[in-house]
């Protein structure tokens, strides 16, 4: 089991600073933490050889630049995540873990809602079975915008 926490909001209310946050704290107290980003955006920009090879079929593409990798793969297993927290940045519409919700227009399920980031937010462990987590995530489908 590991502990998910779940950052949903508007465009632009701060989000990812939240993440960031949240991260670094973690960190701090020795923990290991991954990121999930929801997003209906492209990965890459598609003139991009990653894009390109994706585009083509690849199964995985793994990129490298000499300090840090990306793969880009249709399906995560749950092994392929090991971390004490797992941080998401969105699905506002499922609740996957604590959810802090930042700005207006909070969901009903939200454990804590705040309207600054100028606050101490707390960290709460709700604890998830990742193979559960990776399935709600996998069944998100964006509206293209």
């Amino acid at each position: 089991m590991t502990c998910v926490i779940q950052i949903t909001g508007r465009k632009d209310v701060g989000k990812t600073l939240l993440a960031e946050k949240i991260i670094t704290q973690l960190k701090k107290m020795g923990y290991t933490v991954s990121a999930i980003k929801i997003s209906h955006h492209e990965p890459e920009p598609p003139h991009k050889d990653t894009h390109r090879l994706r585009k083509a079929g690849a199964d995985k593409v793994l990129f490298y630049n000499g300090d840090i990798y990306v793969v880009y793969t249709r399906e995560v297993l749950c092994d392929d995540i090991v971390a004490d927290y797992v941080i998401v940045e969105g699905l506002r519409d499922k609740k996957i873990g604590y959810k802090i919700h930042i700005g207006p227009d909070p969901p009903n399920d939200a454990d804590v809602v705040i309207d600054s980031l100028d606050k101490e937010i707390e960290v709460v462990c709700i604890q998830q079975d990742l193979c559960t987590l990776l399935k709600i995530i996998s069944t998100y489908r964006p509206t293209r915008r």
